[in-house]
């Protein structure tokens, strides 16, 4: 028995991985932008804005042989293989598709759903299609752009405190207290107290503006 070589032996990672070919469709109102996106194996399908889709039609979808004759010629198609960038905004549950398109290398088409879970699904799914040629990366504020505002704050509420704390001090060891200042003032330890209280607030903001999540994620061609 002829044994061939194990390169050839080996089926394609796109036809070995289960469910991979099957239909994925999601339809307004999850998806605000278009009636329907539908992603095949080889190629993403949109179609206008006209509401919501009847039921029947999603069944139709999932066993009709040419999609693009169904969704008929006013449904936008993309092939995989064009694509080179998709990003996806979490805060504004979009995603971003820069494709080569016939008539130019710069086509773009944007994605907007109706809540960051159904935009998480699709990304996962196209991610999913487009195969390892990609590589996600993560995008967030710098770190001293969330973290400097508590920061300046913590620092002033600090030297704000240790200053009163010494004037109040310095005013009650001294015992001079010509105009009966003293006796208005607050201690000097309760001073202190409500300072660290607040430095201590202010840390678990800083904790929470430090450690925020990426605002975008985006697959780039390799």
């Amino acid at each position: 028995m002829l044994k061939l070589p194990d390169e050839i032996m080996a089926a394609p990672s796109d036809t070995t991985i289960p469910g991979l070919a099957q239909r994925r469709v999601w339809k307004a109102p999850d998806v605000t932008s278009h009636s329907l996106v539908v992603l095949t194996l080889p190629r993403l399908y949109l179609t206008p804005m006209t509401g919501s889709p009847k039921t029947e039609v999603i069944s139709q979808l999932e066993t009709v042989r040419a999609v693009d004759s169904f969704l008929g010629p006013l449904a936008t198609a993309i092939d995989l293989y064009t694509v080179r960038r998709v990003k996806l905004d979490l805060k504004d549950h979009t995603v971003t598709i820069d494709h080569q398109m016939a008539n130019s290398p710069n086509g773009r088409t944007v994605i907007r759903f109706a809540d960051g879970r159904v935009a998480d699904s699709f990304f996962a799914k196209i991610w999913r299609r487009l195969g390892d040629g990609y590589q996600l990366k993560t995008f967030a504020p710098e770190w001293w752009t969330l973290a400097r505002l508590p920061i300046v704050f913590i620092a002033a509420v600090i030297v704000f405190t240790a200053i009163t704390a010494m004037v109040l001090n310095a005013i009650s060891d001294t015992g001079i207290d010509q105009h009966g200042i003293a006796r208005v003032l607050p201690n000097w330890r309760i001073v202190c107290a409500v300072g660290g209280g607040a430095v201590a607030a202010a840390q678990m903001w800083l904790y929470r503006m430090a450690s925020r999540p990426p605002e975008r994620l985006e697959l780039q061609q390799l």
